[in-house]
């Protein structure tokens, strides 16, 4: 297993397809230092994480949607919509 441990700001989907999708977890409770360790079955070396963590220009998150933000508390559009008598 292969342990980076950074500040730089991060995306972990988008770091762990450009190491080929082997399966990255991280702990980002300190934003100083976050590490990002690979799966036990990756074959990912510590050279290549260092070197992608190292390289990694991490693109934004896509702003939820209202769909997405009404999803995450089990609403819908439908549900608002009847709330709100439209």
């Amino acid at each position: 297993m292969a342990k980076v441990i950074t500040s730089k700001e991060i995306n972990l989907s988008q770091l762990d397809e450009e190491l080929g999708s082997q399966g990255l977890s991280a702990d980002f409770n300190n934003p100083d230092n976050k590490v990002i360790v690979t799966a036990d079955s990756s074959i990912v070396t510590q050279e290549e994480l260092q070197l992608a963590v190292d390289s990694h220009i991490a693109l934004p998150l896509p702003e939820p949607t209202v769909e997405d933000k009404l999803a995450s508390v089990g609403l819908n559009l439908n549900d608002l919509k009847a709330a709100l008598g439209i």
